[in-house]
């Protein structure tokens, strides 16, 4: 798959957040486009970095390396968050997260490749309880409300004035409707499994191609639902 997208010079359409964007990138030798960075208009400068004792701490905060190379966040002598980094770098932010005075998560923040903060996860008694996704200025153009564990809500709103622009009650509706954006009628969109990706192509103006690499039976010898439902002429994109 990756061979055949550089071979045609295919961008990966990318469903889940990726802060690392630019590394991968650059690693994998191919071009990514995210859904995430569409719609907070992200971008991204090569060969810029965030150190780790640059990271944005609050003001009087120490950031401290322990002899085991843990980066913790010092406050009047008490730990309140710790740094990581981005794998083979030199210690380039990835994610701060602050903790509780009883250790449990306050809140997160997630730092693009180039140290460009990239959303901030915030925490109610230590569960999930909203992702804000950031454009390069710091401002939220995206949300994602979770409870129990799920989405059920995605906002996408003016960064200016907050202003709701668009609203979602899960994820699968929120991709669908932003990967019809990305491609037009003139694209080709190829896809290898059967699950979340087919069902985000539901309203794709794009002329899309399955190239099945698993099984298309299930556990108990039948045909696949979606495969069948395909070979049936049921699913229409």
């Amino acid at each position: 798959f990756k061979q055949w997208a550089k071979q045609e010079h295919a961008p990966f359409i990318v469903l889940q957040p990726l802060p690392g964007l630019g590394g991968v990138e650059k690693e994998e030798d191919i071009h990514i486009r995210s859904v995430i960075d569409f719609v907070t208009k992200r971008r991204y400068t090569d060969g810029k970095y965030r150190f780790f004792n640059e990271a944005p701490v609050p003001t009087d905060d120490e950031i401290f390396v322990t002899e085991d190379g843990l980066i913790n966040i010092i406050d009047n002598g008490e730990t309140i968050g710790e740094v990581l980094t981005y794998a083979n770098t030199r210690r380039a932010v990835k994610v701060i997260t602050y903790f509780n005075p009883d250790r449990t998560k306050d809140y997160v923040e997630e730092y693009a490749y180039d140290g460009n903060q990239y959303s901030t996860i915030l925490y109610y008694e230590d569960k999930l309880l909203q992702i804000q996704f950031l454009n390069n200025v710091g401002q939220v153009v995206l949300r994602q409300y979770v409870y129990d564990g799920i989405i059920n809500l995605i906002t996408v709103e003016d960064p200016l004035t907050g202003k709701i622009l668009e609203r979602y009650d899960d994820l699968v509706s929120f991709l669908a409707a932003t990967v019809a954006k990305i491609v037009t009628v003139h694209d080709t969109v190829r896809i290898h499994s059967m699950g979340v990706e087919m069902n985000v192509l539901s309203k794709s103006p794009a002329h899309n191609i399955l190239r099945l690499v698993e099984s298309p039976f299930d556990d108990s010898g039948s045909v696949r639902g979606f495969l069948l439902k395909i070979l049936q002429d049921e699913i229409k994109y």
